[in-house]
């Protein structure tokens, strides 16, 4: 290498070291430091991403000391996604309601009435109607409602909304509620989760002792729907009729009775809970209707929204 050259390398090199430094130093930015926008309410279908508590109890009370004041909510974190969650919003009440003292001497509680906005809003969320179906029964799935507040953020912001969420019911109420991966947004219609918010019994029995982890472990009996006879007697006829109805639109199953393998039947008790096996039916009797398994067979998995994907036998 000529001497020439070895200078011009030298040259290069301090120009690059020029340039590095350069690049080290800092720089001043112009303007003001400005902070994040505060989030606005949350949008139906957003999820809750973190464990959701349990149903509230009645307050009962012996004064009207807490009557006309908004209940303080747990601030979940909510967001726009389509992952795991533990719960989805339903409704976004905008100027939350004042609890209500109700009851008489002895008796008396603060009624919520923003669960009474919720629990309707849940329901309809995964596709259920708030009125009786086929004038007798409603579907019976386990779901819950709660509330969330805004951050700490959102009401220094001024916020003051609160927003309804449907959850996943516990396996237990001391246990935290369920995280599911998929929206069970039209539920009904999709079959999302079906397994966890389908009632089912391990034996054919009608006594409400529902499978603690709904419908993912060996039984016999799915409860599709509950519901009331009505003001007036009715005929036995009538309830087997609507309640076969019922199953064919829950299930959308071509053959809800698996050629045999599968029964629709109905439980129906009076007021003194004594079982109604005969017609007519007197009102306001208490009715059950439901689809189990015939002989020894069971099934492992929820028929609700099946259609006509194969019986989930055990």
């Amino acid at each position: 290498m000529t001497r020439r050259q070895r200078g011009l390398v030298v040259i290069g090199v301090a120009v690059v070291l020029v340039a590095v430094v350069a690049g080290l130093r800092p720089h001043l930015v112009t303007g003001a430091a400005q902070a994040a926008p505060v989030p606005g309410p949350p949008a139906v279908g957003d999820c809750v991403l973190d464990p959701v508590p349990g149903p509230p109890e009645d307050v009962n009370v012996n004064n009207t000391d807490y009557d006309g004041t908004v209940p303080v909510y747990p601030a979940q974190r909510i967001r726009s996604c389509t992952a795991a969650r533990y719960g989805e919003i339903t409704a976004v009440i905008r100027a939350p309601k004042p609890t209500v003292f109700k009851g008489e001497i002895g008796a008396r509680y603060l009624d919520d009435p923003n669960q009474d906005i919720c629990f309707p809003a849940a329901a309809q969320y995964v596709g259920m109607t708030t009125r009786p179906i086929q004038g007798f029964w409603q579907t019976s799935l386990q779901i819950n409602s709660a509330l969330s507040r805004p951050s700490r953020r959102q009401q220094a912001a001024g916020q003051r909304w609160a927003a309804c969420i449907v959850t996943l019911s516990q396996s237990d109420p001391m246990s935290p509620t369920p995280r599911y991966g998929s929206s069970i947004r039209d539920a009904l219609r999709t079959g999302e989760q079906r397994d966890q918010l389908g009632n089912c019994t391990a034996a054919l029995t009608w006594n409400g002792d529902l499978a603690i982890d709904g419908c993912r472990q060996p039984h016999a009996l799915e409860i599709l729907a509950s519901g009331d006879s009505g003001d007036h007697p009715v005929t036995r006829v009538q309830i087997e009729a609507t309640c076969q109805q019922l199953v064919r639109q829950l299930t959308a199953i071509p053959d809800p009775t698996a050629a045999g393998a599968l029964s629709i039947q109905i439980h129906i008790e009076d007021n003194s809970i004594a079982a109604i096996t005969t017609s007519p039916v007197s009102a306001h009797s208490s009715l059950v209707c439901g689809i189990a398994t015939t002989g020894n067979r069971k099934l492992r998995g929820s028929l609700l929204a099946l259609g006509r994907q194969p019986i989930p036998w055990a």
